[in-house]
């Protein structure tokens, strides 16, 4: 079993543009500690220009906990078939 749970950054349209990860923990301790955000070379990120987004989402109600959140194996099928095209959907 995974230590994190991963979840997957829409567009309005449903399209997942960006993927995150963050230490299992209770809603109410959600925030920047134990926050990553993937980035195109593959590695993960806790600085606070690449989570404070997601922050900000959730803070505004754009982001939900429960209906954001993907499996592990969904955010590695993401990530594989953005890298492999070449086309990143987020930032980078």
């Amino acid at each position: 079993m995974s230590k994190y749970k991963y979840y997957g950054v829409s567009y309005p349209l449903g399209t997942v543009r960006e993927i995150y990860r963050s230490v299992i923990c209770p809603p109410a301790a959600f925030g920047r500690d134990g926050l990553w955000r993937a980035k195109k070379d593959g590695s993960w990120s806790d600085h606070v220009d690449d989570v404070d987004p997601l922050i900000e989402d959730w803070m505004r109600g754009d982001f939900d906990l429960v209906n954001d959140e993907i499996t592990e194996e969904q955010a590695n099928t993401y990530l594989n078939q953005w890298l492999v095209s070449g086309s990143w959907p987020g930032r980078e």
